[in-house]
């Protein structure tokens, strides 16, 4: 029985999870991590087309489910644990692997930022969400769903929606409709860091209002003064209209 506490939507469609699997462009070649493992659903049309599948489950009672498709497929192996306590440079064997999973709503954001921060040995991640997340990913500046989440996506990984998913899709159905994203890992992005990450969450604060007020509550007038100049800004500038690239030059202005 599924635990509405651990956020538990399965996709049950055999047709949309090959789909998924297509999307994703998954072949021999691939050691492929699923989070979130649910009754092997997605597991199943993985390991017909993957090298090998590392499938984590935070709900070890999901066993009955899973342990009988180990019997069956030498390429799968079940990991019950806390998907965000796992390293995953333990499956990467020197290439980069590939995410792909029906992620638990409720970790969404912590599982995007776990894969963030270990994209070292991540070739790309597909992901089904909450659709409103997917379009925040997604979104271009002076949209309202474009914010801290939108930059730091883009800057790191090439981000685009794959498919929206009807709530008739799952079992049992969310309140909300989803969608499932491709992020593929850029190689120019070694510096979005930690650092990086927690400017443009600030600047993203008080998003309506002019940026200029919290930044100079962090780094005062004159560097604020300095830094405008430097871009070409306006005074009354909002983060929502920023373009991502430009945050990161501004980062890197300010922290020399």
């Amino acid at each position: 029985m599924l635990k509405k506490r651990l956020s538990q939507h399965l996709i049950k469609d055999r047709n949309i999870l090959d789909k998924m699997v297509d999307l994703a462009q998954v072949g021999k070649d691939d050691v492929v991590v699923e989070i979130g493992a649910g009754h092997g659903d997605l597991t199943r049309a993985l390991v017909e087309k993957a090298g090998y599948v590392y499938a984590i489950e935070l709900d070890a009672s999901l066993g009955i489910y899973l342990d009988p498709l180990v019997d069956q497929h030498r390429n799968l192996q079940i990991i019950f644990g806390d998907a965000l306590d796992v390293p995953l440079s333990q499956f990467s064997h020197g290439k980069g692997i590939k995410v792909v999973a029906n992620i638990p709503y409720k970790i969404t954001a912590p599982i995007l930022f776990k894969l963030i921060g270990e994209r070292s040995m991540i070739a790309g991640a597909y992901l089904t969400m909450q659709r409103e997340i997917g379009e925040r990913i997604v979104s271009k500046p002076f949209h309202r769903s474009y914010g801290a989440l939108s930059v730091i996506c883009q800057l790191a990984a090439d981000v685009k929606v794959l498919l929206h998913l009807k709530p008739g899709l799952f079992v049992p159905p969310p309140k909300v409709e989803s969608a499932y994203i491709a992020m593929v890992f850029r190689g120019d992005a070694d510096d979005v860091d930690e650092g990086m990450t927690d400017f443009i969450k600030a600047c993203f604060e008080h998003k309506r209002k002019h940026l200029r007020q919290a930044l100079i509550r962090r780094y005062g007038d004159d560097r604020t003064a300095s830094l405008y100049e430097s871009m070409g800004f306006v005074p009354s500038i909002r983060a929502e209209e920023i373009v991502p690239e430009s945050f990161r030059k501004m980062y890197n202005f300010l922290r020399l």
